[in-house]
């Protein structure tokens, strides 16, 4: 009998817990890509992938070459060590250049990270707000979860605080899609 009370009262506060607990829902990266001025970040990268990364490696590969071509002619001239030293640093341009796709997918990476990180820092700032203001326990990213509790969308929340017009099918209540 003890036992059936302390697993009533287990469950009865449980429950109260439960009911404290407010639930939500957000995705930073959708929330991000409907920021305005986003679409920018892809021309700039367009740009910076096309004009320093480009001319990085047009100017690697002519630098490679033209070292090799020093290194070949004047080798039989050059101190063993010289050469040793010199045939040490074309290596390294002939990694470097094997390695051309990961190099640039790197700085490619970097500058995104960068572009995109003050319209990160703006979403980031108005979910904190927002979490803040709601008093929300827990959000989650919804995809993320087998079987989500019900909680509110804070995306539509969020884009009110950023002032930013959601496309419809994130506006609509789920019974309407």
């Amino acid at each position: 009998m003890f036992a059936a009370l302390i697993g009533a009262a287990f469950f009865t506060g449980g429950q109260q817990a439960e009911a404290q607990n407010k639930f939500g829902y957000f995705d930073l990266e959708t929330m991000v890509s409907l920021m305005p001025g986003v679409e920018k970040v892809d021309t700039a990268l367009q740009i910076f992938e096309r004009d320093s990364i480009g001319q990085e490696y047009d100017f690697e590969l002519s630098e490679f070459q033209r070292q090799d071509s020093i290194l070949k002619k004047d080798s039989a001239i050059m101190p063993a060590r010289v050469y040793q030293q010199r045939q040490q640093e074309q290596a390294r341009r002939f990694v470097k250049l094997q390695n051309w796709q990961q190099y640039a997918q790197q700085l490619m990476q970097a500058k995104q990270q960068e572009l995109l990180a003050p319209y990160y820092e703006k979403v980031a700032n108005a979910f904190r707000d927002v979490v803040k203001e709601g008093k929300y326990t827990y959000v989650f990213k919804q995809e993320s979860l087998y079987e989500a509790p019900p909680g509110e969308n804070l995306i539509l929340l969020v884009a009110k605080k950023l002032n930013v017009t959601l496309p419809k099918e994130l506006t609509d209540p789920p019974a309407n899609r």
